[in-house]
């Protein structure tokens, strides 16, 4: 049984990146995110979340960031709203923390970087954020369990995992479109255009994949790379923990099961039928 006190034991020192994957899992409502300061409320996006903290995502003028670091270390507020699959209402948390730091993000000087901590963590964030480290743990041990079953990518495949038969391969500075045409959790195969550079053995390389769920970018390793006749290269690559991927492969594995388990209800139902109907004739025959 997970209690909020084994929760937090757990995972205290765990920490999310709020991408598009998490807002999903999570149903968090970015835009109606905000941090009230003394009498001020600043609109912000959730950047990273824990059980002790978060950082936030602010855009501010020069002045307005000198303005709003000499509240370091005062009391504020962060109101977040969740719309979970289940719920008829949002859920709005109002959570209590000190603002730890203010500054400007690197390189880019008009986005302010928030750190703040709870005082102490609202019981029904932590629930969410416990939840959602769950998930990731429970992705990880399918990810072990999908790795090297390949999914031929197909008109049949790509329709029921949603994927838009995009994506593009970023090698030392350059990036190409990729025809990929195999998919399992720990390894991509796609082909590259004859214009992309030569890929090498051993070398880095990310691939971006656009599904109607998620876009995201996986981190990987060249394992093999061939010249075509036609020129192009044919490239197999391995790839890390990706919870969008595993996610992905999770509810394919799930509608392929339930499409063969329908299909062959449906030819047990017609060969039934095709039996009365001869029964049927061989009684009028009789």
């Amino acid at each position: 049984m997970n209690t909020t006190q084994n929760i937090y034991a757990k995972y205290e020192n765990e920490t999310l990146a709020v991408n598009q994957f998490a807002m999903a899992h999570m149903g968090l409502e970015v835009g109606q995110t905000a941090l009230k300061v003394d009498s001020y409320v600043v609109a912000c996006a959730p950047f990273r979340f824990s059980l002790k903290g978060g950082m936030l995502l602010a855009v501010f003028s020069r002045e307005e960031l000198v303005f709003f670091q000499r509240y370091t270390n005062a009391m504020a507020g962060l109101k977040l709203v969740f719309q979970t699959g289940t719920a008829t209402q949002p859920m709005k948390i109002f959570a209590r923390c000190t603002l730890k730091s203010l500054s400007p993000m690197k390189g880019k000087d008009s986005i302010g970087l928030i750190t703040v901590e709870w005082r102490p963590c609202p019981p029904d964030l932590l629930s969410i954020i416990g939840d959602y480290f769950l998930l990731m743990e429970r992705l990880k041990v399918e990810h072990e369990d999908f790795k090297g079953k390949r999914i031929p990518i197909n008109p049949v495949s790509s329709g029921l995992m949603g994927y838009n038969n995009y994506a593009l391969a970023s090698y030392e500075g350059s990036e190409s479109k990729a025809a990929v045409f195999s998919i399992a959790s720990d390894k991509l195969e796609f082909l590259l255009p004859i214009q992309a550079p030569a890929l090498e053995g051993g070398k880095a390389l990310q691939v971006k994949l656009f599904f109607r769920s998620y876009q995201f970018a996986i981190a990987g390793t060249v394992l093999e790379a061939t010249r075509l006749p036609n020129g192009a290269q044919k490239v197999a690559a391995s790839i890390g923990f990706s919870p969008e991927l595993v996610d992905i492969i999770e509810h394919y594995r799930f509608s392929e099961r339930f499409s063969i388990k329908s299909a062959a209800q449906g030819q047990g139902e017609t060969q039934q039928a095709d039996s009365l109907n001869a029964d049927a004739k061989k009684n009028k025959s009789g």
